[in-house]
């Protein structure tokens, strides 16, 4: 994301120990009139997707304004203000708003009392306060951002909670730890600090709220004594890896994000360890801005098709990507704020408008204190089925699957991959959570909510099914089974034999498991799905494709293949095809069209 900053001043009327921005006087070269429009020009000829306007702190100038305004002229970036915030009323929130501002980015550090002491100016915690009211009433997009040093070490967790008890809603919690300052006494031990600032992470996470490390105060994931708690508010692209001031160690030469990771300050290089983990590599990257991943991952479009010709629109939409666990194939990028609950309500409606079924995701949606709202929303507007797409953890906990069945949920699509708490937990890379799943179906099967249980066939499970559908028929036998593949959908799945198992391996268990799931009357399937297998490799009689609706080629066509003898199948407009994915590693002679009507296959 090309990200562009201009100071419009540097001075201050705070005086925060660590900040190593502040003048005591200003220099005609920075906050001049003719000066500060000749550094606006030069950012903006290079055609930034954001543009900060910084300082010092720039609601000193009383021209704030008219600058932002002439930025808004010459460009369409986001145009975001960084600003103590202490001087920003109703009245003059709106003239910013009207000059074209878009976010305002708020100091802080620290909140009430603990803010006159950090700053050094009384009564500077009651004017946040009024400040953050008067920001949350406008019609501006609004963020914070904490820096963690020796003076909030120890309460600087306790900010999020504080913000979300108030109903503030932050679109991002930036947090980050300088690493440099002109009293070096300010700043707090590097471990430490990381320490402090995974707890201000977790502490966002628990409120509901989106928390990213700060470009303006970085450090590298493996400062943190666990990277992988704390990935999800990374991220790093090839763009970021050249950082004034900051170079690699000699321990990052083997790291698996040296090439879109600055390092570390010289003096720091101690703390560099390199990261090898491939699924870490992919929870730490983000590709293009993080506005572009959301728009582009809010929602998938699909036709939900049924074995008697019919098809209905559906629409996956994802109310938010942060997750309790990390499976090894997810797609989706966790590490992503929420997305815009007016976004979500409008994916919501234009379904309903269609009269189509929709599926609420995440990440984890129970992780959203909004669900029951949308789902609620959903049944109100009109949408035909209302699907909820979980991995049950959370079910069992404060009547959420009552609350759930009572809000109007139709279905339950929960994932389960693993016979065993030893085989699910390391998939998920969150031990423990198999068994919570499992108490979450219990909770949700006491309910008249229709039971989907999703087993994504990768590597590490795949010998493991047909005692999985033992386990479904005997704990959930209304429960149904659907079949995934795991699927190399996009470059954040790793394409490795290690993860994607063969399909000549695969199907003799699956075919195992279809006999058994019949030998109960356990509802089995999920092939026709984008997420499914190749139709002609699905064991048992394949005229029962026959009837499905075509295919939308428009949802497919990047991730698959058709190669030529898919022409002559009877079945190549019901089926996806091939993933392009799984060809790169296997090439595509598994693949045995179907050419005639009446043929099919013993699962034996």
């Amino acid at each position: 994301m090309r990200v562009a900053k201009v100071l419009t001043n540097e001075t201050c009327d705070l005086r925060c120990a660590f900040c190593s921005a502040r003048r005591p006087h200003e220099n005609p070269d920075v906050a001049g009139g003719s000066a500060l429009r000749r550094r606006l020009d030069a950012q903006l000829d290079a055609n930034p997707q954001t543009l900060v306007l910084s300082g010092g702190e720039p609601t000193l100038r009383d021209d704030l304004p008219k600058i932002v305004a002439y930025a808004r002229a010459r460009t369409e970036a986001t145009l975001v203000l960084e600003t103590h915030a202490l001087h920003l009323d109703a009245a003059r929130l709106r003239v910013l708003e009207a000059a074209g501002l878009d976010v305002i980015r708020i100091h802080v550090p620290a909140l009430g009392e603990a803010l006159d002491a950090f700053t050094g100016r009384a009564g500077a915690g009651d004017s946040l306060d009024a400040a953050l009211t008067n920001v949350h009433a406008s019609n501006l997009e609004y963020e914070t951002a904490t820096p963690i040093v020796a003076a909030n070490l120890h309460h600087a967790a306790s900010i999020p909670a504080a913000l979300s008890e108030r109903g503030l809603r932050p679109t991002t919690l930036w947090f980050g730890v300088p690493t440099s300052a002109p009293q070096a006494s300010s700043l707090a031990p590097l471990e430490t600090a990381t320490v402090a600032a995974a707890g201000f992470a977790r502490a966002a996470g628990r409120a509901g709220l989106s928390a990213s490390i700060d470009p303006a105060a970085f450090v590298p994931p493996c400062t943190f004594a666990h990277p992988s708690a704390v990935a999800h508010t990374f991220a790093l692209n090839p763009g970021a890896a050249s950082r004034l001031g900051f170079a690699h160690a000699a321990g990052c030469e083997d790291c698996t994000v040296r090439e879109r990771c600055p390092g570390l300050p010289p003096a720091l290089h101690e703390h560099a360890k390199p990261l090898r983990a491939k699924n870490l590599r992919r929870r730490l990257t983000v590709i293009g801005t993080p506005a572009q991943q959301i728009a582009r991952e809010l929602v998938t479009h699909e036709v939900y098709r049924d074995r008697s010709g019919a098809s209905l629109p559906a629409a996956i939409v994802r109310i938010n990507f942060r997750c309790n666990q990390s499976c090894q194939f997810c797609f989706v990028s966790t590490h992503l704020p929420d997305p815009d609950e007016a976004a979500v309500r409008a994916e919501i409606e234009a379904i309903a408008a269609k009269r189509g079924a929709l599926a609420l995701s995440g990440g984890e949606p129970t992780l959203n204190p909004k669900l029951l709202a949308y789902i609620a929303l959903a049944k109100d507007a009109g949408v035909a089925e209302v699907e909820l797409q979980t991995n049950a953890t959370r079910l069992h906990r404060d009547g959420l699957a009552d609350a759930l069945h009572a809000a109007g949920l139709d279905r339950a699509f929960i994932s389960l991959h693993g016979a065993n708490a030893t085989t699910s937990d390391a998939i998920t890379e969150a031990p423990g959570t198999h068994a919570q799943t499992l108490l979450g179906i219990d909770a949700l099967a006491s309910t008249n909510v229709a039971l989907r249980l999703n087993y994504v066939l990768c590597e590490p499970n795949y010998r493991e099914f047909p005692a999985f559908v033992e386990q479904v028929a005997a704990r959930w036998p209304q429960a149904a089974v659907n079949v995934s593949f795991v699927g190399p959908s996009t470059d954040l799945v790793p394409r490795t034999r290690a993860l994607i198992p063969r399909y000549e391996d695969v199907l003799p268990l699956v075919a195992e498991g279809m006999r058994i799931a019949a030998g109960h009357d356990l509802e089995l399937g999920g092939f026709e799905s984008m997420c499914g297998i190749p139709l002609c490799l699905v064991p048992g009689d394949l005229q029962r494709f026959i009837p499905l609706a075509s295919a939308w080629a428009g949802l497919s066509e990047s991730e698959f293949l058709k190669p030529p003898g898919c022409s002559a199948c009877v079945l190549q407009t019901r089926c996806f095809g091939l993933r392009r994915g799984y060809a790169e590693l296997y090439g595509t002679e598994a693949l045995r069209p179907v050419l005639e009507r009446s043929s099919s296959t013993d699962p034996a």
